[in-house]
């Protein structure tokens, strides 16, 4: 419906926004990684995600498109709905959820308020395979995409070929994605030797 809202800032609470866009106060939900990055800033973009179910029409409003996916994932688990998700989204950032997801932490989904064994061992399963999708580059940040996207690729052959080496996927996941955030090396050579280093 709406990809994102720019406008002027006229009221934020650790829960809510208003943003002014030509006239128009836009009320949107927020987490408090989102309401943090939104500290004294007057006009902002934000990415959002309407969400319908039965009687409930809410806008939820995202700094980048990594946090509006990981949110859009954490909803489709079974028994997850919007208000579980935003804890999830507050008391942890995308990379946070990717690794808990990828090294199998459940302490790390059970330290978030209302989330038990249960559920816990459920997001892990659930988002085991779709976990990749959050790999998006922050929008709110200038970005090359034909740099971002040959870099992924790299990524991409450099964890085929620690898998092919004998690694446990859990290990390789974790290292590339510290690789990723650092942006340590660059080459699919200095990936892999990167990575060995990490995992030994």
């Amino acid at each position: 419906m709406y990809e994102y809202i720019k406008g002027e800032v006229t009221n934020l609470t650790p829960t809510q926004v208003v943003l002014d866009n030509q006239g128009v106060g836009y009320l949107l939900q927020i987490s408090l990684n989102t309401y943090s990055k939104l500290q004294g800033k007057k006009e902002i973009l934000l990415y959002t995600l309407y969400y319908v179910r039965d009687d409930v029409r809410d806008l939820y409003g995202f700094f980048t498109r990594e946090e509006r996916t990981t949110f859009q994932l954490l909803i489709g688990v079974t028994g997850v709905g919007p208000s579980t998700a935003r804890l999830v989204i507050s008391a942890m950032t995308p990379a946070q959820i990717v690794d808990a997801v990828t090294t199998e932490d459940e302490e790390a989904f059970k330290s978030v308020k209302g989330i038990g064994t249960k559920t816990a061992k459920r997001l892990i399963l659930d988002l085991k395979d779709k976990i990749n999708r959050i790999d998006e580059p922050d929008q709110n940040s200038p970005v090359d995409s034909a740099v971002v996207s040959s870099f992924k690729m790299e990524l991409e052959e450099a964890h085929k070929a620690l898998i092919t080496l004998g690694f446990p996927p859990n290990k390789v996941a974790k290292a590339l994605r510290k690789i990723r955030q650092e942006k340590s090396a660059d080459t699919v050579e200095n990936i892999i030797k990167q990575a060995l280093k990490l995992m030994s």
